[in-house]
């Protein structure tokens, strides 16, 4: 490179660009060297920029053996005039031997004649971010729970495959009696822009069903102009195992009795002689536990009407659905199951009956200047 080119970098706004928060390098196109860094890019790969230019240090150079294919092939994209810019999460190796984590934004600078001549490198240091990203994992892992982020929305029309994708691929791990259910309460949750908390299984790899608590919120991000559902799933198997591990065998024979043959309507009386303990027993024990077998069995069964209400045979109505599940007041089934679900019963058996294509698209907030000219 010319020495009238590495002045004219060198003569650049250094008090300005030293001042940025972020790292700076130009990288010259023909051979991959760093012709200059400003304090923050020298901070991060922890070489001075005399050291950079006289060592002859490339970009390749300083990043991670592992991670430079990458770095690599979008590089040489890049160069081939197939992409205008590229982004890479990637880390560095500084001179002490440490390593860093920089997310990194590449950008062609054109000389008078339209060539390019040097690349732009902008770094930020993400080394804290990875970390805690390592340990939100593990801890994650230790307490059963699982993370996701959905794009949900946008203001054009061609992004509602990607969400209909999305959603799906959360949906396939999930048990196939409560998917309907799930997406039900995910999409009333993205069209209302609400959060959501429900209870439903899940099928694990080795085939067996586990019970998960999954919760959601929506956020929308105007820079992106997309809604996001950020959510988790918190895994309940061990602690409902837990719970049945110090729980008396009647009671246990009793709540599986109650599950198998939620339809059947039978007093708590009828079901401790039918296992052999006193009534007064199965009250004391519930009253500890804190929900009452009452309760217990009334969760149960609107766990099934709401099944049957997103995902309705022919010729269901509420009162039938409500009354198969021994709810016999319609008016008490409907405030309980606005109560829990944050919709009435009605509400959800006319939306699971409306074709897929009539299902509400939730759409990027409208700003006010757009209102104001009718857009």
């Amino acid at each position: 490179m010319p020495e009238k080119d590495i002045v004219e970098i060198v003569e650049m706004p250094r008090l300005f660009l030293d001042s940025l928060g972020v790292g700076i390098s130009i990288v010259d196109v023909e051979t991959g060297l760093i012709r200059f860094a400003n304090a923050e890019c020298c901070r991060i790969v922890g070489y001075t920029l005399e050291q950079l230019r006289s060592a002859g240090i490339s970009f390749l150079d300083l990043t991670y053996p592992e991670d430079r294919d990458s770095n690599r092939v979008q590089h040489e994209r890049l160069l081939a005039g197939e992409i205008d810019s590229y982004r890479i999460d990637k880390r560095y190796v500084r001179q002490d031997g440490s390593i860093v984590w920089g997310r990194v934004i590449v950008n062609p600078i054109h000389d008078a004649a339209g060539r390019v001549k040097w690349f732009c490198a902008v770094v930020e240091d993400i080394t804290a971010t990875k970390i805690l990203e390592s340990q939100l994992a593990a801890a994650e892992k230790l307490a059963g729970l699982s993370t996701f982020n959905i794009v949900v929305g946008t203001d054009e029309p061609s992004q509602t495959p990607e969400t209909a994708s999305s959603l799906s691929e959360v949906l396939s791990h999930v048990h196939p009696e409560d998917r309907a259910t799930l997406e039900k309460t995910i999409r009333r949750a993205i069209a209302k822009r609400t959060g959501y908390t429900c209870d439903y299984r899940v099928v694990a790899q080795d085939g067996a069903p586990r019970r998960v608590r999954g919760m959601g919120s929506c956020v929308y991000s105007p820079s992106e102009g997309r809604v996001h559902l950020v959510g988790s799933a918190l895994d309940l198997t061990a602690s409902r195992q837990h719970q049945d591990d110090g729980m008396p065998e009647p009671i246990r024979n009793m709540l599986n009795y109650i599950e198998a043959n939620w339809q059947r309507k039978i007093s708590i009386e009828q079901l401790a002689g039918q296992f052999g303990i006193s009534s007064r027993t199965v009250y004391q024990y519930f009253a500890n536990s804190g929900m009452s077998l009452g309760e217990k069995i009334k969760q149960n069964r609107m766990q099934h009407a709401r099944r049957m209400l997103c995902a309705p045979e022919p010729g269901d109505t509420v009162m039938s659905i409500a009354l198969r599940c021994g709810f016999n007041n319609p008016g008490h089934f409907a405030k309980e199951y606005r109560k829990i679900y944050g919709e009435s019963p009605s509400e959800s058996l006319r939306d699971a009956s409306l074709p897929a294509w009539h299902q509400e698209t939730p759409r990027a907030p409208v700003s006010g200047a757009a209102r104001r000219r009718g857009d």
